[in-house]
């Protein structure tokens, strides 16, 4: 996979990144509609995308094969650069055509009134019923259709297969719970030689590998997005995740390097793919180079069971002030829904956002879990979620690192992270009056 980092290892924007890009479109054009159908589409398209999100540069070509009468000029801008530098443009009406960005930037985007709306176009799109759910709703806002998936990923469970038999379990029943989970990681730690029974991404909390273990039942992160939008930080799966987490952390089954910033080289990485781990929380790229030393889960395991997963990737959308709408929603339409496009994205590791057309690709079934684990994902929803959850010093990321790593008392630490984030969240949406 060539995709550069996972979602808890992107670059975040932090609260005031988040004000800065707030502040700067809030005096923009409302969302206006993509004008044009793509059957005329001609002349030049300009695509922005996102440093380590995908890289659309070989489906571009393959588009522009199959459409001569279009030229795509793609810029790629720094992730952590990419919200202010959209901010800019758009305040001197020289947006780009397409834009390509981080899933989780969808509501922020569509709210500031960048993203033109697309309702009628995209509910003309055959495939409109296959797209990954999650990538689709977090494209909506107030019944209306503003961006649509183009290139996922998931987290998922992972196991060594040879360590699970060598500590007597059986690796075609992998654990079903977060308990059960432990208990494998304790066999397999028992094993010695620097083995190590479990492993995840601790950056960011876990909010990329922990929130899936809360809502693997239903369970949820934050209330619907909107000026009323709340904080679920002290629910019962949510403090029992984080205090699951706590005891692996002291119960010394995770790998030293998972405590965030204290693994530059991604030795925790190399680790797992050498075979010294039991366990692992993450996205399928991590593991792909040696995928048949692995099994694969669909999703996380729950604190009670089930499954859920943490939808990452990138949206796309076109903006409400494109120069080009035709040649737009032609390329946009491309990248979602051709099968083309879809073999190009398996071949960089991720996943097209058509699930159907992805899962006739998948030809084993690790390929296939992923697919499956995409059908389940789910994402937190809110203009504020950089600021909230993404950023290393936001509320989420501060408590619940105190909880895994320091001991605190997660009740207590979620209860103040929970508070530090509706204040957050009030501020972002009385800053765009919605």
């Amino acid at each position: 996979m060539t995709m550069k980092t996972s979602m808890t290892r992107r670059t975040s924007v932090a609260a005031a990144a988040l004000t800065i890009a707030v502040i700067g479109l809030a005096g923009c054009s409302a969302s206006g509609s993509a004008g044009g159908g793509g059957d005329a589409a001609k002349g030049t398209v300009t695509l922005w995308q996102r440093d380590g999100g995908v890289d659309l540069t070989d489906q571009v070509k393959a588009y522009e094969k199959a459409h001569p009468d279009v030229t795509v000029k793609i810029s790629t801008i720094q992730a952590d650069q990419y919200l202010t530098k959209l901010a800019n443009s758009a305040r001197a009406g020289s947006v780009p055509d397409l834009v390509s960005y981080d899933i989780v930037n969808t509501p922020l985007l569509a709210t500031q009134g960048l993203l033109a709306d697309i309702t009628d176009k995209a509910g003309k799109l055959p495939d409109k019923g296959d797209l990954a759910p999650a990538g689709v709703a977090i494209g909506r806002l107030d019944g209306k259709q503003y961006a649509l998936p183009v290139a996922l990923t998931g987290s998922q469970m992972f196991w060594n297969k040879s360590l699970f038999e060598k500590a007597g379990l059986d690796p075609t029943k992998p654990p079903t719970s977060l308990a059960e989970v432990k208990a494998a990681a304790e066999k397999i730690q028992g094993l010695g030689g620097g083995v190590t029974g479990f492993s995840t991404l601790g950056g960011v909390g876990q909010a990329w590998t922990g929130f899936p273990g809360a809502w693997a039942k239903g369970g949820s992160v934050l209330t619907a997005a909107g000026k009323s939008q709340k904080a679920e930080f002290t629910s019962k799966n949510l403090v029992g995740m984080v205090d699951w987490y706590q005891d692996m952390w002291k119960s010394g089954l995770m790998q030293k390097t998972d405590e965030p910033n204290q693994d530059p080289g991604n030795v925790g990485q190399e680790n797992a793919l050498n075979g010294k781990v039991g366990i692992v929380f993450t996205g399928a790229n991590t593991l792909t180079a040696k995928k048949a030393d692995f099994g694969s889960a669909v999703g996380i395991p729950g604190v009670d069971g089930g499954s859920g997963s943490f939808l990452g990737g990138d949206e796309i959308g076109m903006t409400a002030g494109a120069k080009n709408s035709d040649g737009a929603w032609s390329l946009m339409k491309w990248l979602v829904s051709s099968k083309k496009a879809a073999r190009i994205d398996l071949s960089q590791g991720w996943i097209a956002p058509d699930l159907t057309v992805a899962k006739s690709l998948a030809t084993d079934e690790w390929s296939k879990d992923i697919v499956d684990t995409l059908a389940i994902g789910k994402l937190p929803k809110s203009i504020a979620y950089n600021a909230v959850i993404n950023d290393p010093n936001g509320p989420w990321a501060q408590q619940s690192q105190k909880v895994i790593f320091q001991g605190a008392d997660a009740s207590t630490a979620l209860a103040s992270a929970e508070k530090q984030a509706n204040a957050l969240i009030g501020q972002a949406y009385s800053q765009v009056g919605k």
